[in-house]
């Protein structure tokens, strides 16, 4: 599944299509029940992204205190970094204004474009499964559903409450299939730092992103050794995540008292379309929404196999500099 690029010094090319990579994960961490990590896996970048943030350690500190930093941005794989986060900081932005937009005015056909790239995603890590490890697979799954009886809270947003939050929701976006806008939801600040992010509210801002640096520098480096150490646990794991994640972005649910398509039940309940449109008596747009599930799938098939070519030319450019 993975086809990691050589480490090092990156073309223009290369660039643009690290920061468009970064833009669609930005974009789909600021969704519930869509995870950035989902879409890592599918660009074939996942385990070079884990890497590099693990890297950040005492060896950079020695580095930098030698004003080696060359070397440091190198161990660290900043050429691949900086233009990946620049990408998904641009993402984020863009998906307050849009992606949400999408979500409340055609929820239907955005959530069965994300159905399309999770099963293509579970399709391109099937080689990755094995019977053995089934287990681990109902683990996975297990754990995003039990997420999903968990209810929001309802506490005020305190300083400490964001730090703990980003920590939090940043290593559920480093996981595939675990939703960060979701655990946002669920710990009751999703609103409040989409609010922060459009309006450029620092305070807020500074506390959740300490907070996902902790998480990150910690999480990454358990996830840097469970793929090295339990490679085909971990993967099967991840498997299980992504199907477990279907029911969160299943568009068609609905309140548990329905009256009408605008009626605000607290709890929903996923139906299928044809008991969507009965319920609520509205279009449950069925034949459109099978066709996003199908333009998500060949939509990552695609970049699948153009992120396959380029990583190849990648290599066999690297390998001829070698010689």
């Amino acid at each position: 599944m993975e086809h990691p690029s050589t480490q090092g010094g990156l073309s223009n090319v290369e660039r643009a299509v690290v920061f468009a990579k970064g833009v669609v994960m930005g974009m789909s961490d600021s969704v519930p029940g869509v995870s950035g990590g989902t879409i890592a896996l599918i660009a074939g970048i996942y385990e070079r992204l884990i890497r590099a943030i693990s890297a950040f350690d005492l060896t950079v500190l020695k580095l930098l205190r030698r004003r080696e930093l060359v070397h440091a941005w190198h161990h660290v794989d900043g050429p691949f970094l900086l233009p990946l986060a620049l990408g998904m900081f641009s993402g984020l932005l863009l998906s307050a204004n849009t992606v949400l937009y999408a979500l409340a005015y055609a929820p239907i056909l955005v959530g069965s474009f994300f159905i399309g790239l999770v099963l293509a995603a579970l399709f391109l890590l099937s080689g990755e499964f094995k019977l053995r490890y089934a287990l681990y697979f109902l683990l996975g799954a297990g754990v995003v559903a039990a997420l999903g009886w968990v209810q929001p809270s309802t506490d005020s947003v305190t300083g400490l409450g964001l730090f703990v939050a980003g920590a939090v929701a940043i290593s559920a976006m480093l996981l595939p299939g675990l939703s960060g806008a979701f655990i946002l939801i669920l710990l009751g600040v999703y609103e409040t730092m989409l609010t922060a992010l459009v309006t450029f509210d620092f305070d807020k801002i500074i506390f959740f992103a300490a907070g996902c640096l902790v998480g990150l520098m910690a999480f990454s480096r358990l996830l840097t050794w469970l793929l090295g150490r339990f490679h085909g646990q971990s993967y099967s794991v991840i498997g299980g995540l992504l199907l477990g994640s279907l029911p969160a972005i299943w568009p068609w649910r609905v309140p548990e008292a329905a009256v009408s398509a605008e009626d605000a039940g607290a709890t929903m309940r996923l139906v299928w379309p044809a008991d969507y449109a009965a319920s609520l008596g509205v279009e449950a747009h069925a034949l459109a929404a099978l066709l996003f599930v199908g333009l998500g799938l060949v939509v990552v098939l695609l970049l699948n196999r153009l992120f396959i070519s380029m990583n190849s030319a990648s290599a066999l450019k690297a390998s001829q500099k070698d010689r």
